[in-house]
């Protein structure tokens, strides 16, 4: 195992209901709350209004910002940053899923320097600027996926560059974040399958490219796989089922928290593909990835058979029973292959509207330029070079 240093100081509070004491919460970074949101799903089904009432009631005034899109834009940001300024605003309140949530960490960082908020996002430049201000940040996610309410990373858009990359700094963390299983029953169920995929994306990267000798971490990571596996049909069947929706909830929160990959580190090749994906197709993060991740695995599993056997047998209840690691390795993609199908989620390029590879050479090259510590190949077990990433693109057609 590496040494480490794990630092979180983000107050979680959680559980059905807990949206209540937002109020309160509130009440302690200041007076004025910029609420970044989505354009749609939050304003329709009365969340931001309950929010607001909430806040009114313990003398926090509310300005509302919702025309945060699926890929949270620079423009936006900093309009909304614009906003905060203007309105002399004291914290950010991120609503909504990733999208709002990133958002609003960027419009933070936005708000307090006047800024482009571009100029902060690691996009390949030799250094991007450091974060050395912000205003304070809370987050109430309204859908299980990225786990923005429990980190201080964020994922911005440029639309002009088509490009997609992270901002992050300490400065970042939510200072309180709500996570109320109630306010994701109301997610359609296409978004509710795209959040499970993207909980499972982010801890199934380390598990494949990460140290080994990491067994609370590497056990840590399938308890999560498995539980979004047993409890996200469940949501989809029944969108009330509140038992399922914490489940969700909780496994997004954690995975993404520095807790999960602490000693074992490891890339995130899979994400630095979709993020140039979904940067030239605006498509959703989460179905990207599910589109992704198959052939990664088969590109991949050759070059590291230990762990993708252990998958098959401790995941997907595989039995040895003679079988060479080689072949349990493959076990491992049939059974993720298999979850995918159960779920709707085994996809094709034309099944996410992309009909042509006419982009393709230009995404791999701006997630090596962007993503690649030495700007020649993506870190994986089996080192992804501009031609592997144009393969993997080629056959998801």
């Amino acid at each position: 195992m590496q040494n480490f240093v794990f630092y979180n100081p983000t107050k979680i509070i959680f559980g059905p209901g807990e949206i209540a004491r937002v109020g309160k919460e509130a009440k302690q970074l200041g007076d004025t709350a910029l609420i970044v949101t989505g354009k749609r799903s939050s304003s329709a089904h009365g969340i931001v209004n309950r929010i607001t009432d909430y806040l009114e009631k313990e003398g926090v005034q509310a300005i509302v910002y919702d025309k945060i899109e699926p890929n949270p834009r620079t423009t936006t940001i900093d309009a909304a940053g614009e906003l905060a300024r203007q309105n002399k605003c004291d914290f950010i309140l991120g609503v909504g899923g990733g999208s709002p949530m990133d958002a609003a960490k960027a419009v933070a960082v936005a708000a307090a320097t006047g800024e482009p908020i571009w100029d902060y996002v690691a996009h390949g430049q030799p250094m991007p600027k450091p974060v050395r201000k912000a205003l304070h940040l809370a987050e109430i996610p309204t859908l299980a996926a990225t786990g923005s309410e429990f980190n201080s990373g964020a994922v911005i858009s440029n639309w002009e560059s088509h490009e997609k990359a992270v901002l992050g700094s300490p400065l970042l963390f939510p200072k309180f974040s709500i996570v109320d299983p109630e306010l994701t029953v109301t997610v359609p169920k296409d978004y509710t399958i795209d959040g499970g995929i993207d909980i499972i994306s982010h801890v199934i990267e380390g598990f494949f490219t990460g140290a080994d000798n990491t067994p609370v971490q590497d056990r840590f990571s399938l308890s999560i796989m498995r539980t979004v596996m047993d409890y996200l049909p469940k949501a989809i069947a029944n969108p009330g089922d509140i038992e399922a929706r914490s489940q969700l909830s909780w496994s997004s929160a954690v995975a993404l928290s520095g807790m999960i990959n602490n000693g074992r580190g490891g890339a995130f090749p899979l994400h630095a593909m979709e993020h140039a994906l979904s940067a030239h197709y605006d498509i959703s993060h989460g179905r990207g990835l599910a589109l992704l991740l198959p052939r990664l695995m088969e590109y991949t599993y050759e070059a590291r058979p230990a762990k993708f056997a252990m998958m098959a047998t401790e995941l997907f209840g595989e039995i040895a029973d003679g079988k060479s690691e080689l072949d349990l390795a493959r076990a491992a993609i049939d059974g993720m292959n298999d979850f995918l199908k159960s779920v709707d989620r085994f996809l094709r390029m034309p099944d996410v509207g992309i009909s042509s590879d006419i982009h393709f050479a230009q995404m791999a090259e701006d997630t090596i330029r962007i993503y690649s510590r030495n700007k020649e190949f993506l870190d994986n077990p089996r080192p992804l070079y501009k031609k592997d990433i144009v393969r993997i693109f080629d056959n998801c057609m």
